[in-house]
């Protein structure tokens, strides 16, 4: 009996024995073949018109997320793509499971990015900036481009399918969020958390506004390098590095120090020398003459000098270096500012008024006139150069508002530790540590006019002034008044024309924008804490670390108790997406497809509206050429295919490839489904109407395969999914779907639905619905349109004899659950079907190397001792003849023909006859080639395990091009054993 190594299905099967052959009416599939269009068409919309992803005020099960906001003036990047496709996942899989979620839509204003983005745009159309503008107008100018430009990035979301709640969609300059980020710098400025100093800030001079960290590059040069810079006709040579001479006080001594910033050098205000240096104790507490200053300077001790870089002797510079700054403060120096904020010298003498890098040029020759210019050499350097202008960063001294983190990076160090706060992949718990460990204050002012202005105000009576932080002046003057001892009336009050760091604004992100401050908020008491955070590991410190600082500060809790953090995108070489390379693909171009034309006229586009530069450009169109010319640009993939090739890389590592023409596989992939349910549904046209009782015994030794099968998939990707594993998920469903269910089932199906036993046609039939069904619903939070548009189309009994979904509403696919299937899974007989299998594929590879088309349809002799495999292949002889296409299958002894022979394994020997009368020359001439083609293999198989056994690779090769490396040697090794075995 076929299912007597299966008798844990018994009891299940018997559970659902019914009248079988009620098949319910599904409508016909739109086309013949998959089209994204047709398939995508007003599926969102409805989806959305609908309600369909808003979270409700019930007792389910909750499950919140916010989106980080992206740019409002931005657009959709495969970043943004990979960012959200996981986050929709993750909350399609917990709406499967019957969880009420929440995830919240927003935009962020992006005080640099836009200011410079309407920057750009008011110079290339109108030829006029934001100083001639004014404030107030160029505000205006901005709020028009972001009602203009503002929700294209919101409309490409939906796009790609995200299921956001739009009914919450907040922009962080909306008058709620203005309003908690006033409560927030409120309350902190109360606890003495937020002060005002003079420190040394990252400064860029096209900006004209401080920039934080994450917006400085720092690009490490190895040679003389020259750069084009804002303001400047002709490029700046860097990788230099100047040694110079200053002249000991009453001595014909001098010490010398080298410099990479030589202009720096007329805001030095001392040289210091290592208290152990024996060259310079003689030196100590001597002073030394400045050659374009009247005042000489001292030569301090200090313990940070390297005695062994350079000459031991360093210059100090406290106004434009940050280390500088903190030595300076220990010995008592002054700090002498000699590049202003327009990047021109001042307090410089006779080279007031100079452009720093017109003024370095001036200054090393007057150096060399006065001999104390000793030498200009190569040096290796980092230069710190703003991301949003590609100015080089100055380090000035400002007063600015700082936020102190010492106590808030003591809490959120805590967290951590104790297990409150879980970050995946764990391994960012050290850069966790690294970040609650650096408690250097945050600056948190920023000279634009595009933000959240200060809520504090100068108060002042003659020369006397504090500043109050308040809601408005009036509030600002009564406080005053307690400092100043006046009456408010006699007060002068101005605000603070600065605005607040954007990540200031996105620190309060996730309670903000449920409403907080308003703690009595229905959605606040709700939905806060959030259970999860997804975003790029990139911003783990620049965001993640300032929500949880503010969040449990202002809150007392922690704003989100898991953070996954996902890798950044690259393109298919590895290489990091930027503009800089011209390795950028749209989204939205891989979607809906692209020609070479197109691909060079948007990117000669964005060239004019100033988003790219003439090198930035050039590469781009150099990079499209490489890698897209072939196909005469992007061929239209879909959103599915995007989304889950997306998913199909391993999104926790530290870089996520992306390949277009992986996604133009997946397209395929797509199809391939979509034939599948057009070939269901013509079977099942071909069932008789007739009433019929299936018994477990009626399902075949292939409906049972493909049923353990299933049972194993969904296992993969429900543990995967739980773990975040989506690369494991996806490729356990295209295995399974594509190969196993589509390559292989479906195909052993076609003799019973050709069969006069109506058993076997409806025992077929029964299995398809189910299995489709099943993987679709698997496959459904990755490919939403798609199985949006044909699980409802895939034919059903009224009761299917192996599983029944009952739908969430009607508005959720029910997900499979492991357990459900557990009682199919057979190992047993997996393995049998795995052997028959392989004599299917070794018949195939070999007709496949011999040129033997299906229409020959050759004879085929097996030789085994394997009496299973033989009682297989005699038991389901039309199923084996219908895959490998073939006349015969026969175990008895050669008859008088030409074959070839190939063996399986130690027990089974395979024949295929080669047909026609030039049989013997056919044989001759592939195997001739055969071997040619392995000794070939063979020679790189040397060469690669050479290359990668060689001290100078294992000790200098990224640890990820080995793993790649290695992947390619075991892919040749495979193709060497399948070639050998063919001779």
């Amino acid at each position: 009996m076929i299912l007597s190594y299966h008798a844990r299905n018994i009891t299940l099967l018997k559970r659902f024995r019914s009248s079988t052959s009620t098949i319910l009416p599904k409508e016909a599939l739109p086309c013949t073949a998959y089209k994204p269009e047709v398939t995508e068409k007003d599926k969102y919309k409805r989806w959305e018109q609908s309600k369909l992803h808003h979270a409700k005020l019930n007792d389910q099960p909750l499950f919140s997320m916010v989106l980080p906001p992206p740019n409002v003036t931005g657009k959709l990047h495969l970043g943004h793509a990979l960012s959200c496709t996981i986050q929709d996942v993750i909350a399609r899989k917990k709406r499967s499971q019957g969880y009420n979620v929440m995830w919240l839509p927003g935009t962020d204003h992006a005080g640099i990015a836009t200011q410079r983005v309407v920057e750009k745009y008011l110079k290339k159309q109108k030829n006029i900036d934001r100083h001639s503008m004014g404030k107030e107008e160029f505000t205006r100018e901005v709020w028009k481009w972001k009602e203009k430009h503002g929700n294209t990035i919101s409309n490409q979301l939906r796009m790609l399918g995200c299921s956001l709640d739009w009914s919450r969609e907040i922009f962080t300059m909306d008058e709620n969020h203005s309003h908690a980020v006033t409560t927030a710098f409120l309350n902190l400025f109360h606890k003495g958390l937020i002060y005002r100093n003079k420190g040394l800030v990252n400064w860029c001079n096209a900006l004209k506004s401080t920039v934080s960290d994450i917006e400085v590059e720092n690009v490490g040069l190895t040679q003389v390098t020259e750069r084009f810079l804002p303001g400047y006709d002709k490029p700046v040579k860097f990788g230099l590095l100047y040694n110079f001479a200053y002249k000991i006080v009453d001595s014909t001594e001098e010490i010398v120090v080298c410099t990479t910033m030589p202009e720096t050098m007329l805001g030095d205000t001392a040289v210091a020398v290592h208290p152990e240096d024996s060259r310079y104790k003689h030196l100590h507490g001597k002073l030394i003459h400045h050659p374009f200053r009247d005042k000489p300077i001292p030569i301090i001790l200090n313990s940070f000098v390297d005695m062994s870089f350079g000459t031991g002797a360093v210059k100090i510079t406290p106004a434009h270096s940050k280390v500088d700054f903190e030595i300076a403060k220990q010995n008592n120096l002054p700090l002498l500012q000699v590049i202003n904020e327009n990047g021109c010298m001042e307090n410089a003498g006779k080279f007031n008024g100079l452009k720093k890098y017109d003024c370095r040029e001036i200054l090393v020759e007057h150096l060399k006139d006065l001999g104390l210019l000793k030498s200009v050499t190569t040096h290796q350097m980092s230069l710190p150069i703003c991301s949003r202008t590609g100015d080089v960063i100055e380090y000035l001294p400002k007063e600015q508002w700082f936020l102190s983190c010492a106590l808030l990076n003591e809490r959120a160090a805590q967290v951590a530790e104790e297990g409150h706060l879980k970050i995946e992949p764990d391994h960012f718990t050290k850069q966790w540590q690294y970040w609650t460990n650096d408690c250097r204050d945050w600056c948190i002012s920023r000279q634009l006019w595009w933000g959240h202005q200060i809520p504090a105000y100068k108060c002042s009576i003659d020369k006397n002034f504090v500043w109050i932080a308040a809601t408005n002046e009036t509030t600002a003057r009564v406080e005053a008044s307690k400092f100043l001892r006046s009456v408010p009336e006699n007060i002068t009050v101005e605000q603070d024309s600065d605005v607040l760091d954007t990540w200031f604004s996105s620190g309060i992100y996730p309670f903000s924008s449920l409403g907080w401050p308003e703690t009595k908020s229905q959605d606040y008491k709700k939905f806060y804490p959030l259970q999860q955070l997804v975003t790029g590991h990139d911003i783990l410190g620049f965001w993640v670390h300032r929500m949880v600082m503010l969040g449990l500060e202002l809150t007392d809790e922690l704003p989100f108790k898991n953070v996954l953090l996902h890798g950044i995108i690259c393109d298919s070489k590895g290489a990091k997406m930027s503009k800089s390379k011209g390795n950028v693909i749209n989204p939205i171009d891989v979607i809906s497809g692209i020609s070479m034309d197109g691909l060079k006229d948007n990117s000669v586009e964005m060239f004019k509206e100033g988003i790219l530069n003439k090198d930035e450009l050039n590469k781009a169109l150099a990079y499209h050429k490489a890698n897209f010319s072939s196909t005469n640009g992007i061929p239209e993939c879909g959103v599915d295919a995007l989304r889950f090739t997306l998913m199909s890389q391993d999104v926790k590592s530290h870089f996520v490839n992306f390949d277009v023409h992986q996604c133009n596989a997946n397209k395929l992939f797509c199809n391939k489904i979509w034939q599948s349910v057009k070939y269901t549904q013509l079977s099942f046209a071909k069932l008789k109407k007739i009433n019929l009782d299936l018994q477990q015994e009626d399902l075949t030794y292939f409906d049972q395969w493909i049923l353990s099968k299933l049972s194993e998939m969904v296992d993969r990707v429900n543990v995967a999914m739980e773990k975040y594993e989506f690369h494991i998920a996806t490729k356990a469903l295209k295995t399974f779907i594509y190969h196993e269910f589509c390559d292989i089932y479906l195909e052993a199906t076609k003799p019973g639905f050709d069969d006069i036993n109506a058993k076997l046609a409806f025992a077929h039939a029964h299995t398809l619905s189910a299995v489709l069904n099943t993987s679709l619903r698997s496959l459904s939070p990755f490919m939403i349109y798609l199985t949006d548009e044909i699980i409802p189309k895939i034919p059903a009994f009224e009761k299917n004899i192996i599983v029944n979904f009952n739908d969430i509403n009607n508005d959720f696919f029910e997900l499979p659950e492991s357990s459900t299937f557990k009682c199919f899974r057979n190992t047993y007989l997996e393995n049998r079907v795995e052997i028959f299998l392989k004599t299917i594929f070794l018949v195939r590879e070999i007709k496949g190397f011999y040129g033997i088309s299906n229409k020959e349809r050759p004879s085929v002799v097996i030789k085994t001792r394997d009496v299973t495999l033989k009682d297989d292949f005699q038991s389901n002889l039309l199923v084996a003849l219908n895959l490998t296409r073939c006349s015969e299958i026969s175990f008895d002894e050669l008859k008088n023909k030409k074959y070839v022979h190939s063996i399986l394994n130690e027990t089974t020997d395979i024949f295929v006859e080669i047909p026609g009368e030039h049989a013997d020359s056919i044989i001759l001439e592939a195997k001739t080639k055969l071997q040619k083609k392995i000794k070939k293999i063979e020679e790189n198989l040397v060469k690669l395990e050479t290359k990668l056994a060689s001290n100078h690779y294992i000790n200098k090769v990224p640890n990820r091009i080995q793993i790649e490396d290695n992947k390619k040697l075991e892919m040749k090794k495979q193709e060497l054993r399948r070639l050998q075995r063919l001779i």
